[in-house]
């Protein structure tokens, strides 16, 4: 008599699975878009008032270079931030469900009704909830103060660290052609396609295909091209006082 294998359950593959590392891919749009408009809004200013290559490209250099600490450091202290009200949240929640279970029961009946929950599916769980007050917290959290509690283990170093090398290597892009003896147009319009394809393969998430929007990309070469050429122009006003 044959024995019938029994088959192990296999794990379902989600049909549109969600975009990893969503926060730091921000962080790096967010810095990458910044060090590319200010660089070569930045370098097209320079170019106009004239100055030598070699000075613009140093200009450029320590422009990025201090660019990128300062949006480190305001991403750090940001989320530290972030984080350490959501650590005094947790606190205050949790104290008040061990002191106050009765009020915090009614404030999350009425949170559950809210959302649309029948007067069924809120004791199913209530009940459920009052057996694990972690998972009770959990949610209090989510549905009241809308924050996620698993977000107080997010590392601050990576994300801010994500945002400062993005705003760097960015930024760097409107400098590389003045580190050439190209002509000063040349220059110009180099540093302004390299930035402005750069803004809109971050601002349309080209690197996501399944997440694409060229009209943000688009949105945000503009941005780019309007700041370089307002700043070049700016910079020949200058040059000629």
């Amino acid at each position: 008599m044959r024995c019938r294998r029994a088959k192990l359950p296999t794990q379902s593959v989600e049909k549109h699975p969600h975009i990893p590392a969503r926060n730091v891919l921000d962080r790096i749009v967010l810095g990458g878009s910044d060090g590319a408009i200010e660089g070569v809004a930045m370098t097209s200013a320079l170019n106009g008032a004239g100055l030598l290559f070699g000075t613009i490209a140093v200009a450029g250099i320590a422009f990025a270079a201090a660019g990128a600490l300062s949006m480190f450091f305001s991403n750090y202290l940001s989320r530290r931030t972030e984080v350490d009200s959501l650590k005094i949240d947790l606190a205050r929640e949790r104290m008040e469900i061990e002191t106050e279970p009765e009020e915090e029961t009614q404030e999350m009946v009425d949170l559950l009704k809210r959302d649309g929950y029948g007067e069924r599916e809120v004791e199913v769980i209530m009940r459920r909830l009052k057996k694990d007050k972690e998972l009770w917290l959990r949610e209090m959290l989510r549905r009241e103060l809308r924050v996620n509690a698993e977000d107080v283990n997010v590392d601050p170093y990576g994300h801010a660290l994500a945002a400062g090398l993005a705003f760097f290597l960015f930024s760097l892009l409107s400098v590389s052609p003045y580190l050439f003896q190209i002509p000063r147009t040349d220059a110009l319009g180099t540093s302004m396609i390299l930035s402005l394809v750069a803004l809109f393969a971050l601002g349309s998430r080209a690197f996501v295909p399944r997440n694409f929007r060229p009209r943000s990309g688009f949105e945000s070469a503009a941005v780019g091209a309007i700041a370089g050429l307002l700043l070049y122009v700016v910079g020949i006003l200058f040059s000629a006082l």
